[in-house]
């Protein structure tokens, strides 16, 4: 809440604010002090992220106000906060060209496409920031450009070269019955795209509003401008979404066009077929090898035995644009942290990973799932807890150096994969007789223990630079999250909207807690936890 007497200190002292986050249900009052109460005539900002409701029309107002009065702004994060179309165009117009220093910019929100015009999405995307390095935006197109009652410009009056710019992630929506969008996506982006000399990831994400498709796939000039700007040969993306038994000539030898332009794969899909299916050794070879080639950018594994672990730190220490390691597994794939932080990653700019990282000694675990005490000489209590927060510290580090990290899942993917392990018994009657009896236990033997202990102490704070994470599993993992760390969270993980696996399920009544408080079950945090 901000009293009325911090006023006085917020008036002295607002000129030298550098950062400003905005998730509580005061956002209002801080948008009014940001507003009325600093005098300055600029606001000195370097970052302001803007995560929840801007319910009347006159909290955009506010916060469109403070954008024209901090041109210095580097970072601008509007998330999770739909926008009337109306309003949407108009803080475009404000971004561009007015925050002329701006590196970073998210204008996304979960479930809804903000629309704007044909015309203002081009002059936005034309005349925002020279200095721009990151752009994320969701937006719905409101009407074809055949709808236009005048013709449209051929040029952009202040249109600007964008050569810093390296991740673009575009998620476009349009309404199906508006016609054919064909000649829309050339006319927005072409001239864009080719000012964009120093492109390293675009996302296809192309989510209509009815039915799906990729906003540049099936478009040749923007695929022959990507190809000119990125050099990556982007064709066409070929993504088999029922990939069994493989050969190497399908992944290796792609078709070419007349041009002698090749093929690029940008996506495998390894699904889940049955024990009939199989893989061959060569079809192992060759799905590494294509997963490790620049230009590649998702990978889903649906079954834990269709790549092993060698497999995968190749892809993530080679593959430059992989945007998405996915596993649909009961089973995570399972890498030690010694082979996990042998090397650096080349994939800075992964978004989802989905990985059970283990191997890390943990003296703090004196009992099992079920309570029970763990006997003493086991690999889990070797050495001391300084050295294992000093391996945890190496696993943190390279998990903080991606900052492009939307979802990081480090448990299991179900709880179900914590139980169903059945044995027989025998019970002894009055009778004398030994009857049968079968015992369902609460307990896996796979449950994670030698894991991350995600504590402050065990060096969470390395991961203070994931702004753009949303999504944290950690099921089935013997974590120590409590009460400070999920307050740390709140503070510097500015999009988070979740985390998972800190409280018990309810067929898991005899496991204990796993987190280090129980208590943050009432932790008042503007996020989920379950």
């Amino acid at each position: 809440m901000i009293d009325k007497r911090y006023q006085p200190i917020l008036a002295r002292h607002g000129p030298h604010i550098r950062n400003i986050f905005l998730r509580c249900d005061d956002h209002v009052k801080v948008l009014q002090v940001l507003q009325n109460v600093i005098p300055a005539p600029f606001l000195n900002l370097s970052s302001f992220c803007v995560s929840t409701m801007l319910h009347l029309e006159t909290d955009v107002e506010r916060l469109i106000e403070i954008l024209k009065r901090s041109p210095q702004l580097r970072r601008l994060d509007v998330i999770n906060t739909p926008l009337p179309s109306a309003w949407f165009e108009r803080l475009l117009g404000i971004i561009a060209p007015g925050l002329a220093r701006l590196k970073h910019l998210r204008l996304t929100h979960m479930h809804v496409h903000s629309k704007a015009t044909p015309l203002a999405l081009r002059t936005f995307l034309e005349t925002c920031s020279s200095e721009l390095e990151t752009l994320v935006i969701k937006f719905g197109i409101a009407c074809p450009l055949m709808l236009f009652t005048a013709p449209p410009p051929t040029t952009i009056p202040g249109t600007k070269t964008h050569p810093n710019l390296k991740v673009l992630q575009l998620e476009v929506g349009y309404p199906s019955m508006s016609g054919p969008m064909e000649s829309v996506f050339p006319w927005i982006l072409n001239t864009f795209l080719e000012s964009c000399t120093a492109l390293e990831i675009v996302d296809d994400r192309f989510f209509p509003f009815e039915g799906r498709r990729q906003w540049f796939s099936d478009d040749v000039s923007i695929l022959r401008i990507l190809h000119r700007v990125m050099g990556i040969p982007f064709r066409r993306c070929v993504t088999p979404m029922n990939l069994g038994a493989l050969s190497d000539t399908l992944l290796l030898n792609l078709n070419v066009d007349g041009n002698g332009v090749r093929e690029l794969w940008q996506g495998i899909h390894l699904g889940d077929f049955g024990s009939s299916t199989y893989i061959t050794e060569e079809d192992r070879k060759a799905i590494a090898h294509t997963a490790s080639q620049r230009g590649f950018q998702k990978l889903l594994i649906h079954d834990g035995e269709w790549l092993s672990n060698e497999d995968l730190l190749a892809i993530l220490r080679t593959c430059p644009t992989l945007r998405v390691l996915e596993c649909g597994h009961e089973r995570y794939p399972t890498i030690a942290a010694s082979e996990l932080t042998q090397k650096p990653w080349s994939c800075k700019w992964l978004k989802i990973l989905h990985l059970v990282i283990s191997g890390i000694p943990r003296p703090d675990i004196k009992t099992d799932a079920r309570g029970q005490p763990i006997p003493t000489g086991t690999y889990l209590h070797s050495g001391t807890m300084e050295e294992s927060r000093a391996i945890q510290r190496k696993v943190y580090a390279q998990l903080g150096a991606l900052v492009c990290l939307e979802e990081l899942s480090l448990g299991y993917n179900i709880a179900s994969d914590m139980i169903n392990v059945t044995e027989a018994g025998a019970n002894d009657s009055s009778d004398g007789n030994n009857n049968a009896g079968s015992v369902v236990k609460k307990y896996n033997p796979f449950l994670q223990l030698t894991c991350l202990e995600l504590t402050l102490e065990s060096g969470l704070d390395l991961l203070s630079e994931l702004k753009s994470l949303e999504s944290l599993s950690v099921f089935g993992m013997d974590h120590r999250i409590g009460r400070k760390e999920l307050r740390w969270m709140l503070w510097h993980w500015h999009s988070i909207r979740r985390v998972c696996g800190l409280l018990p399920l309810p067929h898991q009544k005899t496991m204990r807690h796993f987190g280090s408080d129980p208590s943050v079950r009432f932790c008042d945090v503007a996020f989920s936890i379950m």
